[in-house]
């Protein structure tokens, strides 16, 4: 069976197993990238990554699933994190960083990679408390029927608090990318800077809808409804649109509405 990988994926293979792949194997180039191909069957090889068979049936990568692991828990420490500055602020304190980290059991060296000064971890704390009203929405029980309707709800509440809050909703934008540079300069290829919270949400409010779509239909549906909410949408809209609030919201809406009928029929 004809197989095709990176020389770049070679990470899983013993090395006196690579030596001996190399040698009997042939090397060519496939675009900028230099692959080898060969004809084996080893009980190591579905480890490898970047596989593909002969007759173009992708195989998952290996590259993909590790990943994916690494964003997971990203998300699990920023959480923790969050959750510690939680308990703290309602013990009535007002949390550094380095007390957040010793209370989610996080390095400060972490912990600050998330949060590098306190005010972006109190920015952060307060865009949370915002939203309790949209937890409450979206936890509740959705048929259907009403999927769509709690889809356009979710994101009509959260584009109007963000623009009931918008000097605190642009200062957490603006921290935001501040971090993610620093994160991207410091060698991070994926920076986890935020929750993403938005997509949550309207997964949850979809979800009796999720198998009536192709999965690649869904995932397009969702970043197109975190695209048209919040402080990023809204800022577009007013900056560059210069549309006030009311339009700018109704715009959101009137598209957030486009994309569900072109996705949900």
């Amino acid at each position: 069976m004809s197989i095709v990988f990176s020389a770049m994926d070679t990470g899983a293979v013993p090395s006196p197993a690579w030596s001996w792949i190399r040698n009997v194997s042939g090397a060519m180039r496939v675009g900028s990238r230099r692959v080898f191909i060969g004809c084996i069957g080893l009980p190591w090889f579905g480890t490898f990554m970047g596989l593909e068979y002969h007759d173009g049936m992708a195989v998952p990568r290996q590259q993909e699933i590790l990943d994916g692991g690494r964003v997971n828990q990203k998300r699990r420490t920023r959480a923790a994190i969050i959750g510690a500055a939680k308990e703290l602020l309602a013990g009535g304190a007002t949390p550094t960083v380095s007390q957040a980290a010793a209370a989610a059991e996080v390095s400060r060296t972490t912990a600050y990679r998330y949060f590098p000064t306190q005010e972006s971890l109190l920015v952060e704390l307060a865009m949370t408390a915002d939203v309790g009203d949209i937890e409450e929405l979206v936890a509740a029980d959705v048929t259907p029927e009403q999927a769509r309707g709690r889809a356009l709800e979710v994101l009509d509440l959260f584009n109007r608090h963000v623009a009931d809050a918008e000097i605190e909703y642009r200062t957490a934008l603006r921290l935001y990318l501040d971090q993610w540079l620093q994160e991207k300069e410091a060698g991070d290829d994926a920076p986890q800077v935020r929750e993403g919270r938005r997509r949550r949400w309207f997964e949850q409010s979809l979800a009796p809808l999720r198998g009536t779509v192709a999965p690649e239909l869904w995932d397009r549906a969702i970043a197109g409804l975190c695209l048209l909410s919040g402080p990023e949408a809204l800022a577009v809209l007013r900056d560059v649109c210069r549309l006030d609030d009311e339009a700018g919201r109704a715009t959101a809406r009137w598209a957030a509405e486009a994309l569900l009928d072109a996705t949900f029929g």
